[in-house]
């Protein structure tokens, strides 16, 4: 019961940090997530949930001259999506 609720909190966490860039302009950078994953479970449960793990995501953002790495390495991660319109990510980039 302690890791399914250390994984739901770093899992609520990782979505608030990086819905913060929703709705923004990335001009001239470099996105780079360099992600070590090992032994974690990424969970979305319920309707309309995201849970995501050593992600990248963008929404709603202008992309101007930039560049966008993921180095990503995962061992032994299960992503589990349950419920309708819900989506769980493991060292992935999302650029909607």
């Amino acid at each position: 019961m302690k890791t399914l609720t250390s994984v739901a909190i770093i899992s609520i966490v990782s979505v608030l940090s990086f819905n913060a860039m929703a709705g923004s302009k990335v001009k001239q950078s470099i996105v780079l997530n360099k992600s070590v994953n090992a032994g974690n479970a990424t969970l979305a449960i319920g309707k309309n949930n995201l849970a995501s793990t050593g992600s990248i995501q963008i929404k709603n953002a202008r992309i101007i001259k930039s560049v966008v790495i993921s180095r990503s390495v995962n061992k032994a991660n299960a992503s589990v999506a349950i419920g309708m319109d819900n989506t769980a990510t493991t060292g992935s980039v999302a650029i909607r």
